[in-house]
């Protein structure tokens, strides 16, 4: 019996030395490597017979089509965007590759929509700024002191609109590309309000709201990049203004606790769904609830956050839907003046 087994090893060495990587019951390793592949592609493949009909798929291919059965197209709850590139195989046979393109599709009708946005926010503006040098060219020598006034009004708002919109841009690549910069120290919250101001009466007047403001003198001093502020103020009230309907109030309020100063901007507007929430600091997001009847590129808020959290302050949202919205936003006061309230 030992003899036997000795010469079985025996053969079995002879067979390994004729057949050097492989015993007589492995699988060809080519095979082996391909149907690894096959199982660990994240693309899906599908594998048809000379009928048009499929003969086999990799775990992938299951999954992008959303079925635990063979059935090869996706459920309604799963429909997207698919991409599929087939092969000729030897035999009439043939490799189908299926990638879901969901998400670039996505990015890409975002991408879209959001240059039109861009586009139809830079048009009013423009025109706007036109029509008055038209005007300023056609009857300089002869146009009223008045009305030359009220043309050099109008070419400065639109020129501070083009500015405000050019500088979010600009300030939402900065922050996508991780450069962007505050310079904070000393600075007057009132006169930050008072610059934002001019940018954002038109908008008020046009819609005929109002816009109360209450700022203590304790709370007017803050630690903060004066122009970056003015931008916030600008963001947040051209905000309220937008979305709140005709005739209504916006307010502006500050007050001081624990070193800081606490500001909110409110408005009388439709209010913000408990499920959106979250996602209005992200970039190019809008609620559902104004998109249809309202501008803007979705940008302003998250501008703000990062100004606001650069200067070592917070932001947050406060909203019911028929009861408006409040964002409340922090900075540090000026040193001097929080220490004399500690004294």
């Amino acid at each position: 019996m030992t003899e036997r087994r000795s010469s079985d090893r025996q053969a079995s060495t002879d067979e390994r030395r004729r057949n050097p990587g492989r015993r007589k019951e492995d699988v060809p390793l080519a095979q082996v490597a391909f149907a690894e592949a096959f199982v660990a592609l994240t693309d899906g493949i599908l594998l048809t017979d000379t009928t048009g009909r499929v003969a086999s798929a990799n775990p992938a291919a299951f999954r992008i089509l959303g079925e635990e059965k063979r059935a090869w197209f996706p459920r309604e709850e799963r429909m997207g965007v698919l991409e599929i590139v087939s092969t000729p195989l030897p035999g009439n046979r043939a490799a189908h590759t299926v990638r879901d393109v969901t998400a670039q599709a996505e990015l890409l009708r975002l991408k879209e929509e959001f240059l039109m946005e861009v586009a139809h926010e830079l048009r009013t503006p423009i025109s706007a700024l036109i029509a008055s040098l038209d005007l300023v060219v056609e009857d300089v020598l002869t146009m009223p002191r008045e009305e030359l006034e009220r043309l050099a009004g109008t070419l400065r708002r639109s020129g501070l609109r083009l500015e405000h919109l050019v500088e979010n841009l600009l300030d939402a690549g900065s922050i996508e590309a991780g450069t962007f910069q505050v310079r904070a120290g000393p600075s007057s919250l009132r006169h930050a309000l008072s610059e934002a101001l001019a940018f954002v009466q038109p908008m008020l007047e046009s819609k005929g709201q109002r816009l109360t403001t209450v700022l203590p003198p304790d709370a007017d001093r803050v630690m903060a990049d004066e122009r970056r502020t003015t931008q916030v103020f600008a963001n947040l009230i051209t905000n309220a203004s937008r979305y709140a309907p005709e005739g209504t109030e916006v307010t502006v309020r500050a007050a001081t606790a624990d070193g800081f100063v606490r500001v909110t901007v409110a408005d009388e507007g439709p209010g913000i769904p408990a499920d959106e929430q979250n996602r209005l600091f992200q970039r190019f997001f809008r609620s559902r609830q104004v998109r249809e009847q309202a501008g803007g590129l979705g940008l302003g808020l998250a501008i703000c956050r990062a100004i606001v959290h650069a200067q070592g302050g917070d932001i947050a949202i406060e909203s019911e839907p028929g009861r408006g919205t409040s964002v409340h936003f922090t900075l540090p006061k000026a040193r001097h003046l929080a220490e004399e309230a500690g004294d």
